[in-house]
């Protein structure tokens, strides 16, 4: 759809089509969603509130009759809710297989193929019943380790609550293959890594300063990013987590980001070899990520990703070196417009890699060619019609 859609509107930018007849091949070729796809998407919805509403309800309930429950009846009840949990994922679980095995036999009618398309877009990030289910179950083993903890007063750290969390639920996250299992668990491993630097920051405190403890963060998340990027090339798979690629790309990118500016406004023209390498490694991982996202593993998010950074750290630099001697008046034009100029042609060349990326087919269909007029005639109106822009 995504490919007739963008054949379209390069049809009507060419002046190959008017907007009328644009309209007509929308409405021919556009399925918009019936009752039933509506019905699932508020399904999925309320499944995800409220597996995450119960799991957080046990927890509140606890938090809120702390003093009326007993120790069995604390760990009895927490307990109890996550057998039921992963005895209702197993059952969902084995349930679904059974059912898309049944319906494999029917795959070749018309009717099977609209349904699959229909519960491959639903559960294209692992969006099932068994995964909210788990993603509850897992939510109340925290709250169970956190049990534990006030229970006993083991007299553990709060960065080895994190960490046993993400060992624990990390079984769960390899059997289901779920986008926000893994979610939940790199967010885990990223803020039990966060507190235990922030809790034995006196042992090292001369090797470890903030800059060396955000290198460590960002080394973490683009090791996560790559490891899923590379594993998860299958649309379905353990391993095909898009959410997770988008927030660990976003979060190192934004730490990276900030790193070089910091190090522009503070360590630039100072002789540390440490800084050098940083800003020679920030420099190699955008080539790197160009390369790999542009002609191997083509890709517009990371692309993008680096571009904007690349124009932070510019802005950054231009600030850096002409505010020391020169008027500021006339530097904060001249930074504004490179802002606006650097913006603008990054997003026309996202744009345009956006295009050519797309497969393009190379003759018409034969539907869209009897609406198509001959070379001859020009189109007058170059914008797309109403139906596109909604």
């Amino acid at each position: 759809m995504s490919q007739i859609k963008s054949q379209v509107c390069g049809w009507v930018e060419q002046g190959h089509i008017t907007q009328e007849q644009a309209n007509t091949l929308y409405r021919q070729v556009t399925v918009l969603p019936d009752a039933s796809s509506w019905r699932s998407l508020i399904a999925n919805l309320l499944l995800w509130f409220g597996a995450l509403s119960f799991a957080s309800g046990v927890i509140f309930f606890f938090a809120y009759n702390w003093q009326s429950l007993g120790r069995v009846a604390k760990f009895g009840l927490i307990e109890v809710a996550i057998v039921l949990a992963i005895a209702a994922f197993a059952w969902l679980y084995y349930r679904a297989n059974s059912l898309s095995a049944a319906a494999h036999s029917l795959r070749h009618s018309h009717s099977n193929r609209s349904n699959q398309c229909n519960d491959s877009n639903n559960s294209r990030f692992g969006a099932t019943t068994a995964n909210g289910v788990l993603l509850a179950a897992s939510v109340l083993v925290g709250g169970l380790l956190a049990l534990v903890g006030q229970t006993y007063q083991t007299g553990a750290d709060p960065w080895q609550l994190f960490a046993l969390w993400a060992l624990v639920i990390f079984p769960f996250a390899w059997v289901a293959g779920f986008d926000g299992l893994w979610l939940l668990l790199v967010g885990l491993i990223n803020l039990s890594i966060g507190i235990f630097l922030d809790s034995f920051s006196h042992l090292w405190g001369a090797f470890l300063d903030e800059q060396s403890q955000l290198l460590i963060f960002i080394c973490l998340n683009l090791s996560f990013y790559y490891a899923f990027v590379l594993l998860g090339r299958n649309v379905a798979g353990r391993w095909h987590a898009p959410i997770l690629e988008y927030a660990c790309s976003l979060f190192a990118m934004g730490c990276f980001t900030w790193l070089i500016t910091w190090l522009i406004f503070d360590d630039l023209f100072k002789s540390d070899g440490a800084s050098t390498w940083i800003i020679c490694g920030y420099i190699a991982h955008l080539i790197f990520g160009f390369v790999i996202f542009r002609y191997r593993l083509p890709r517009i998010y990371p692309l993008a990703l680096g571009g904007f950074s690349l124009i932070a750290v510019g802005a950054a630099l231009l600030i850096r070196l002409m505010f020391e001697d020169n008027d500021p008046i006339g530097g904060f034009l001249f930074i504004g417009l490179y802002i606006i100029l650097a913006s603008t042609g990054l997003s026309l060349w996202l744009k345009a890699l956006s295009r050519k990326l797309k497969p393009q087919s190379e003759s018409m269909p034969e539907s869209m060619s009897e609406l198509a007029p001959k070379p001859a005639a020009r189109a007058t109106q170059g914008k797309v019609g109403d139906i596109h822009e909604q």
